[in-house]
């Protein structure tokens, strides 16, 4: 499913998603493992199927390999080896979320278990946590019904990735 398709969904096919309208930011919700994140939609370029990637020699447990979309070379890190959470056993509902800096190129790629959808969270909901449990990776949690959802600090994730350099580049 590419951003366009995202967009379509929700109602905005003339390519303006608005993500945070009135203190509210739209979300997608995937899961890792048994644990269900979620990280704004105008991170995400676009959600592609798993493909198994190049093999990358002297890189870190988490990083999957690199596949070629379209002519960029892209990183693939498996967010659960990445967030030490066990995955979900022969999962073929597998998806690989490309993560795009702000001039529209793919930064990586994000091998999750499965998406869920997608939701509008309001901003004011979110319940801010710890840093010092051990969650620098995430900015928050909040409810969704019975569900309790991580919110994905992607600045942090992404800078351990990619180096600090790239995330202040990306974000310029």
């Amino acid at each position: 499913m590419s951003s366009d398709d995202t967009k379509q969904r929700n109602g905005q096919a003339d390519g303006q998603v608005s993500a945070s309208t009135g203190g509210r930011e739209q979300m997608i919700i995937f899961t890792v493992g048994e644990q269900r994140y979620c990280i704004p939609i105008l991170s995400i370029k676009e959600i592609r199927e798993f493909e198994d990637p190049t093999y990358l020699p002297h890189c870190p447990p988490y990083v999957e390999g690199a596949i070629n979309i379209r002519g960029n070379i892209v990183t693939v890190v498996n967010l659960a080896n990445y967030l030490d959470t066990a995955p979900q056993p022969d999962n073929e509902r597998r998806v690989v979320v490309i993560i795009e800096d702000g001039g529209q190129r793919a930064t990586c790629g994000l091998l999750v278990d499965s998406v869920i959808g997608i939701t509008e969270i309001a901003l004011d909901e979110i319940q801010p946590i710890s840093v010092d449990g051990g969650a620098a990776e995430l900015s928050g949690l909040v409810s969704i019904g019975e569900c309790v959802i991580r919110i994905l600090r992607l600045d942090a994730v992404l800078g351990r990735l990619l180096g600090d350099d790239a995330i202040t580049a990306a974000a310029g």
